[in-house]
């Protein structure tokens, strides 16, 4: 009868267990380690991506705000002739810069950030990347100016709406119908029409065309409305002055950042 015998096995001391646990140990955090470093390189990666283009959309800001503010007190004096010519009615001698001016009363002008890099930041749940606290409140106290502008904005938007029917009270229709440019590609991809009030799809009527009416009240409720837009105007100024300030010192402590 044939006797299998059993391989003998070799039993492994204390050490040599010890030794594979601390290897296998080891093994395990240096990965883990290598990983949480891979993160950290792919973190400080995105956030200096990030920053970056938030310095060019800032700088684009800093530009156009200042353009816009321009742009803000020229219609400040326009409102300003309006109203001085409606002072005196009875003594328009140019009713075709009055029709043309009082016509672009209504025109909006909406200021629009550069804000992509922002949105991204909050969508993608990444602000959390922005490591430097001074630079993170920084960030945060622009977006509030953005949506301070927004808000003063609305009463912009609602103010021109309001001005329609107190100049239909006053203005000739058909003169304002026959004011208007045909919209051609070059006014539709102008630059300049969103800031200027879309003024370039109208023209100076020809003559001296006179108001309707010279009635004292309703005179009166267009230069009410005028002025409030005007008073607008000049609230729109004074945040979109803050935010161009604020950028500046953003784009500085951007630069200071990344040195």
């Amino acid at each position: 009868m044939e006797v299998h015998h059993h391989p003998k096995v070799e039993k492994k001391n204390f050490k040599e267990y010890f030794l594979e646990f601390l290897m296998i140990f080891l093994a395990v955090t240096l990965g883990f380690f290598a990983e949480s470093l891979r993160e950290h390189v792919n973190d400080n990666s995105k956030e200096s991506e990030y920053i970056t283009a938030l310095s060019k959309d800032l700088m684009g800001d800093t530009t156009n705000i200042h353009t816009w503010i321009e742009a803000f007190n020229s219609r400040i004096n326009e409102y300003d002739s309006v109203i001085n010519m409606l002072r005196a009615p009875e003594k328009i001698t140019n009713g075709a810069k009055l029709y043309y001016m009082s016509r672009i009363t209504t025109r909006g002008t909406v200021f629009e950030d550069n804000n992509n890099t922002m949105i991204q930041l909050n969508i993608s749940g990444n602000f959390r990347l922005i490591r430097n606290k001074q630079l993170a409140e920084k960030i945060v106290a622009y977006q509030n100016d953005i949506d301070n502008y927004k808000r003063i904005n609305e009463y912009d938007s609602y103010e021109a709406r309001a001005l329609y029917e107190p100049q239909s009270k006053l203005f000739n229709a058909f003169v304002f119908n026959d004011m208007s440019k045909p919209i051609t590609d070059s006014t539709v991809t102008s630059s300049n029409t969103l800031l200027g009030g879309f003024r370039n799809v109208f023209k100076e009527p020809s003559g001296n065309p006179q108001l309707i009416t010279q009635d004292a009240e309703k005179i009166n409720d267009f230069v009410y409305y005028l002025h409030q837009r005007r008073s607008t105007f000049a609230a729109e100024i004074l945040i979109l002055y803050k935010q161009e300030q604020d950028a500046v010192a953003l784009i500085n402590l951007i630069k200071e950042y990344n040195s």
